[in-house]
C-alpha cells in the first residue's frame, strides 16, 4: 500500500509554479561546474598538505580537513541529487536513505566548525602569539572532537530517516526524515540546534574573531603608516643636518690655522662627526626595517579582504537555505503554500554548493603555498622531495 496516493500527490502539487525548462538547464549545469570544482580543488588543497614533506603549519592541518570535508559532501550532494529532479524518486534503496543524508550532515557540520576553529586559531596567533602554542596533537584532537560530536548530532537525521512509496502503481520512493510517533516534537527540537550549531554558533564565532583580527590588521597598518612618516622626517632632518656640518666644517678648516684653539676646534669637529654618523645609523637602521613594510603592508591589506570574503561568501550562500529550512520545519503557511516554493528551494540549494568551489580559491590566493600545489598540478609538474 503506497504511503501517498497519486490524488493527494498530484492535488498536493497543483498550486506550485512549476520550473522553467531553461531554469532547470541553467541549474543543473551550474551546480555540475560547482561540484566539478569543488571535487578538483579541494582534492588539489588536500594532496599539497599530503604530499609535503616539510614541517606542516597548524593551519594546514585545519584547512586539510575542511577540504576533505567538504569532498564528502560534494559526494554526498552528487549522489542525492537525482532525488531532487524529475521523476523525484529515490533510487538508492533504503540502507542508502539512511547513510547518504546523515553522511552529509555530518560533513556540512564538520565544514562549519572547520571554519569557525580556523577563525579563533587566526585570531589567537595574531593577537597573542606569544600565548597561543598549538600543538600538532591539540589540532588532531580538535579535528578528531569535531568529526565525533557531528557524527553524533548527525545520528538521529539518518536513524530516523524512512522511505516511502507513492504514485499509481507506487513506482516512486522518497527520502524523508520522519520521527516515530509520540517523538514528532522533538523534531523541530532537533532542527532547531541543528540550524544553531550548523549555522549560527559558527557565524558569531566568525563574526567576533574576524572582527577582532581586522582590528589587530589595522593597527599594523597605522603602526607602519606612522613609522614611514618618520622615515621620511628622518631623512628629512639628516640632509639638513649634513648642511650644517658641512658649513661647520668649512668654517672651522679656516680657523684650526689659528694658534691657541687646535684642542678646542679639534673637539668640536670630532663631536659634530660622531653625532652625523649617530643619525646616519639611525636613518639606516630605520630603512632596513622599513625595507619590508611593503610587502607586509600589501600581505595585510589582502589578508583583510579575503576575510571579508570569506565571511560574506558564508553569510550569502548559507542564510537563504537557512531560513527556508525553518519555515519549512515549523510550517510557516505563508511560506509552504507559496507557489514558487519548489523553485526556490532548488536555487538556494545550489547556492549552499558555491563555497565549497570558492575556498580553495580563497585560499589558493591568499597561500603562495597552495598557489604553487595549483601550479604543478596544471602544469603537470612532479612534488619535489
Amino acid at each position: 500500500m503506497c504511503s501517498i496516493s497519486a490524488s493527494n500527490a498530484s492535488n498536493s502539487s497543483f498550486s506550485f509554479t512549476p520550473e522553467p525548462e531553461a531554469l532547470r538547464i541553467t541549474r543543473t549545469v551550474l551546480f555540475s561546474l560547482i561540484a566539478v570544482l569543488a571535487l578538483a580543488g579541494n582534492y588539489v588543497v588536500c594532496r599539497a598538505v599530503w604530499r609535503h614533506n616539510g614541517t606542516k603549519p597548524i593551519a594546514h592541518y585545519l584547512v586539510s580537513n575542511l577540504a576533505f570535508a567538504e569532498i564528502i559532501n560534494m559526494v554526498c550532494i552528487v549522489f542525492m541529487f537525482h532525488a531532487y529532479e524529475r521523476p523525484w524518486s529515490w533510487e538508492l534503496g533504503s540502507a542508502m536513505c539512511k547513510i547518504l543524508p546523515s553522511l552529509q550532515v555530518t560533513s556540512s557540520l564538520v565544514i562549519t566548525a572547520s571554519l569557525a576553529i580556523l577563525a579563533v586559531y587566526r585570531c589567537a596567533l595574531l593577537i597573542k602569539p606569544a600565548i597561543t602554542k598549538s600543538t600538532r596533537r591539540n589540532v588532531c584532537l580538535a579535528i578528531l572532537f569535531s568529526w565525533m560530536g557531528s557524527i553524533g548530532l548527525s545520528f538521529p537525521s539518518g536513524n530516523f530517516r524512512v522511505l516511502t512509496s507513492w504514485g499509481d502503481n507506487c513506482e516512486l520512493r522518497f527520502c524523508a526524515e520522519q520521527f516515530p510517533q509520540g517523538l514528532e516534537h522533538y523534531q523541530q527540537i532537533y532542527s532547531v540546534v541543528l540550524f544553531v550549531i550548523n549555522f549560527a554558533l559558527p557565524l558569531v564565532i566568525m563574526i567576533i574573531s574576524y572582527a577582532l583580527v581586522d582590528k589587530k590588521i589595522r593597527e599594523h597598518i597605522f603602526v607602519i603608516e606612522r613609522l614611514h612618516d618618520e622615515q621620511e622626517r628622518a631623512s628629512s632632518s639628516v640632509t639638513q643636518n649634513s648642511v650644517c656640518i658641512q658649513e661647520l666644517q668649512s668654517g672651522q678648516r679656516g680657523l684650526i690655522n689659528q694658534p691657541g684653539d687646535k684642542n678646542e676646534e679639534d673637539i668640536q669637529l670630532e663631536y659634530e662627526g660622531k653625532q652625523k654618523s649617530q643619525v646616519f645609523q639611525d636613518t639606516n637602521r630605520r630603512k632596513n626595517k622599513l625595507n619590508k613594510y611593503p610587502d607586509t603592508f600589501e600581505l595585510e591589506n589582502d589578508l583583510l579582504k579575503m576575510i571579508y570574503a570569506l565571511v560574506l561568501v558564508f553569510v550569502i550562500c548559507y542564510i537563504p537555505y537557512q531560513v527556508q529550512f525553518l519555515l519549512l520545519e515549523f510550517r510557516v503557511d505563508a511560506f509552504v503554500y507559496w507557489p514558487p516554493r519548489h523553485i526556490f528551494r532548488r536555487l538556494v540549494f545550489t547556492l549552499t554548493c558555491f563555497p565549497s568551489a570558492l575556498h580553495p580559491v580563497c585560499y589558493g590566493l591568499m597561500s603562495r603555498f597552495y598557489r604553487k600545489a595549483f601550479f604543478r598540478i596544471i602544469a603537470c609538474r612532479k612534488y619535489k622531495t
